[in-house]
């Protein structure tokens, strides 16, 4: 208190005797009463800006920190689902390898068979050219022949 009459001494420029003069005489002669209501008034009022901006600043902070629970969460996922997306990549690589040597032995299977039925159908028109000839080859046998072998002149007829 002394400390507030001596800084209020100094800033008015007069002796701490009026200081308290001045006092007393408020006190006992309340003319300024309405400033003191309204610093009391304003001063109430602050009391409660800064409970209700520490109530927020407390909110705030709770807020604060389930957004970082949420955001560490969000970057654990992030995090497994990178990895899930690397090792699908990783077996979508190796299917595609693999389809890719499939399809190298289809093609090639295929050109086998397509060889294959060429060779068949080269050898079913020979077999074909050689039953002609065989057919032309083998003459009806002269009629002594038939006599002679009886049966088969039945065959021939």
């Amino acid at each position: 208190m002394l400390k507030e009459i001596n800084q209020a001494v100094k800033e008015k420029g007069i002796g701490k005797t009026q200081i308290v003069i001045e006092a007393l005489e408020q006190y006992l002669h309340p003319s300024d009463q309405g400033e003191i209501a309204q610093a009391i008034a304003e001063r109430d009022k602050a009391k409660a800006d800064l409970n209700t901006n520490w109530s927020e600043i407390t909110r705030l902070r709770s807020e604060i920190t389930a957004l970082k629970a949420d955001l560490e969460k969000a970057r654990s996922l992030a995090n497994k689902l990178q990895i899930e997306r690397d090792q699908l990549k990783e077996s979508s690589d190796q299917a595609s390898s693999d389809l890719e040597g499939l399809l190298k032995d289809r093609d090639h299977f295929k050109d086998t068979l397509d060889l294959k039925d060429k060779q068949i159908g080269f050898l079913e028109a020979h077999v074909a050219q050689l039953t002609q000839s065989i057919g032309q080859l083998a003459l009806k046998p002269s009629e002594e022949e038939a006599k002679k072998k009886g049966w088969s002149w039945k065959f021939w007829k």
